[in-house]
């Protein structure tokens, strides 16, 4: 991915959140993959994410990611959490829950925020239940 600015708002950040989750919503899994980098140990591939949405709930096999969603139970959630650097260079995190099918649900993408001389890096970190 092409590095953000370092000083991003946390605005600009739920945009980027907001295209990936656009990318999830066209089931484009292989543009939403590229758009971030990934954090190795999650093993995150095109396919993973696809099963991951499609598997969650009543596991539909149509169900997708849609950008908006009437709240449930649940409140959409899109916080940016910023800290001091750690020693690996992280700055951040990503908390967006995703709408499926319309509607707001408790599947959270989770992403790390990385500086590097060039910007911040957008890591994938997890999608799952929180």
């Amino acid at each position: 991915m092409k590095p953000l600015p370092l000083d991003i708002s946390d605005a600009e950040l739920i945009d980027f959140a907001d295209r990936w989750a656009q990318l999830m919503e066209a089931e484009d899994y292989e543009a939403a993959f590229v758009f971030t980098e990934h954090t190795p140990e999650m093993s995150w591939t095109p396919a993973l994410m696809r099963e991951v949405v499609k598997s969650y709930g009543d596991a539909n096999p149509s169900q997708k990611v849609t950008l908006l969603g009437t709240p449930t139970d649940i409140t959409q959630r899109k916080n940016i959490r910023r800290h001091s650097p750690n020693r690996y260079r992280f700055i951040g995190e990503i908390w967006y829950d995703l709408n499926i099918d319309g509607f707001v649900s408790d599947l959270t993408a989770t992403f790390d925020l990385k500086t590097t001389s060039d910007g911040i890096i957008v890591y994938l970190n997890d999608i799952h239940v929180m």
